[in-house]
């Protein structure tokens, strides 16, 4: 799965795959290594034996969730990772998440071509009609990258996110099956 990120001077080729085992060391380092998380990520960490144990057991992909890796379509390079998840239990409604690991290739528009790469995949390989994705307020790079992809604000949901030891609000964005079929036929 592939997709360029159209926003900037140069625009930014992704792939995403699955997990594979070659990726356990850095997927080791982010989930234990707090110099590589942004200021909206969780503090709490995964040992490596954690880590391993969960590819074992389904290499990060089952009906649940699904986390898939983020390659510089040029290179090959991993450089980051996405996820999709069940939204809620009464709906097959997904939601997704990006992330970029080196703090120096954020903001050179990796991000909005890792969720729209994302958001692509799922809507073609999944039968639904929903997707969202929820963020820190004060994430403004999340929100545009949201907005980017095609995702409308819808709200803020009060005291669902907890982040370094506090409660916080966290404001909600979705997108339709139908708006994305618009945006895509417009691509």
């Amino acid at each position: 799965m592939q997709a360029a990120d159209k926003t900037s001077n140069q625009p930014k080729q992704v792939s995403l795959r699955h997990v594979r085992e070659e990726d356990l060391p850095l997927l080791c380092r982010m989930a234990s290594d707090l110099n590589w998380r942004g200021e909206f990520e969780s503090t709490l960490m995964r040992s490596p034996q954690f880590m391993r144990k969960r590819f074992a057991e389904d290499g990060f992909s089952s009906e649940a969730a699904e986390r898939l890796m983020v390659c510089d379509a040029s290179s090959g390079a991993v450089i980051g990772s996405v996820s999709h998840f069940l939204a809620h239990r009464y709906s097959s409604a997904r939601e997704i998440g990006w992330k970029i690991d080196d703090p120096a290739l954020r903001g050179q528009g990796w991000g909005t071509a890792a969720a729209r790469a994302l958001v692509d995949y799922v809507f073609e390989n999944f039968d639904i009609n929903r997707l969202s994705c929820g963020m820190d307020p004060a994430n403004l790079a999340s929100r545009r990258i949201a907005e980017k992809v095609g995702f409308s604000y819808e709200g803020r949901l009060r005291g669902v996110l907890f982040l370094r030891g506090r409660h916080a609000d966290g404001e909600m964005f979705g997108l339709l099956r139908e708006e994305w079929l618009a945006a895509r036929a417009k691509r």
